[in-house]
């Protein structure tokens, strides 16, 4: 679990509800049927937008948000170049014996495309049909939750105005007025918070979560294309070290890796020559 989403979330919560604490009861913020008109119509709305076979993944997107990302991008460079090195070594084929250890699907799916001798550009394209994929499939949930996010304040005024229609039609009893106003308000209460506390918080760490995937699958995307190429792992490790590395220092890093793997390849030419 991601600590600082976890307690970003116990502590927005906490101050909240120390503000409500602090001038009345708590109950007085309690109205069971304003959060059913601000949950109840955020859930019809993204079912209508969406479809209701997508609410099932709320569950999960909601963990996801708050789990910590697994992307190791400097463990992912280091697998790369291990196997850029093995292949410049013992051929592409001996990279079939290191499939089974690959933990990353993706990774194991573009090595296996590598031992059959696919084409670089079908295994360009078929890697890129299954980015493109997962990208749709993540940005389905993110949509699902930036719907929540706009709606459910509209859903809180929406139940806002019913609360002030029937406090209107009471308007012979002044006594219920105040009551009547503070009930009237809570679903805007409701619809707020949720929308700036919830869902659109939510919304923002799935897109986080989206873009570090991309990345993840983009460098195993350009790491294998250039392995299949036959590059240096010198040269390899400093073109996926932009990755990694600060945008100002891409540059410098990956051209003094290109520079080093030239000379490597020159002396490995010289030494091929004085053998023959």
């Amino acid at each position: 679990m991601e600590i600082a989403a976890f307690l970003g979330l116990i502590v927005g919560v906490g101050l909240l509800v120390w503000a409500m604490v602090s001038g009345s009861s708590l109950a007085t913020f309690w109205d069971p049927a304003s959060l059913r008109i601000v949950l109840g119509g955020t859930l019809a709305a993204m079912a209508i937008s969406h479809g209701g076979r997508h609410l099932k993944r709320l569950p999960g997107l909601m963990l996801r948000a708050f789990r910590k990302s697994q992307s190791d991008l400097s463990g992912l460079r280091d697998q790369l170049v291990e196997l850029a090195n093995q292949a410049r070594r013992e051929g592409l084929l001996s990279l079939e014996d290191s499939i089974e250890e690959i933990e990353s699907e993706f990774l194991a799916e573009a090595v296996q495309m590598l031992v059959d001798a696919v084409p670089p550009d079908q295994i360009e394209e078929l890697l890129n049909n299954q980015v493109h994929s997962t990208e749709e499939f993540n940005q389905r949930g993110i949509r699902m939750f930036r719907t929540a996010g706009a709606v459910s304040p509209a859903f809180g005024m929406i139940g806002t105005l019913i609360g002030l229609i029937q406090m209107l039609r009471d308007l012979d009893d002044p006594d219920m007025i105040g009551m009547g106003m503070a009930v009237a308000l809570t679903t805007t209460l409701y619809g707020t918070l949720l929308a700036n506390l919830l869902f659109n918080p939510v919304a923002n760490k799935l897109e986080e979560w989206n873009r570090d995937e991309m990345q993840v699958k983009s460098m195993v995307m350009e790491g294998i294309l250039a392995i299949q190429d036959g590059q240096n792992p010198r040269f390899i490790k400093g073109r996926l070290d932009a990755y990694i590395t600060a945008p100002g220092k891409k540059t410098e890093r990956a051209e003094e890796a290109e520079g080093t793997a030239e000379v490597s390849d020159a002396h490995e030419r010289e030494s091929i020559a004085s053998d023959d």
